[in-house]
């Protein structure tokens, strides 16, 4: 390539910028469809999820072997 022909892929090449990105802008998005997706699984399973595990309580005291 000589001087010319990397004038001309310059000149071709500077139409083909990409647009500046804001990384604020971008990550609020990825936060917004990150809690939207907990709250809308949280809401889906709530309802058809089993009823809690209930255990009983013991209240007698741990056995204790005396020599």
């Amino acid at each position: 390539m000589d001087r010319r022909d990397l004038e001309l892929l310059d000149k071709q090449m500077g139409h083909i910028s990409p647009a500046p990105r804001s990384n604020g802008v971008l990550m609020l998005a990825v936060a917004a469809v990150f809690f939207a997706g907990i709250a809308l699984g949280g809401s889906l399973f709530a309802s058809q999820g089993e009823p809690p595990l209930r255990t009983a309580l013991s209240t007698t005291p741990p056995a204790t072997v005396t020599p």
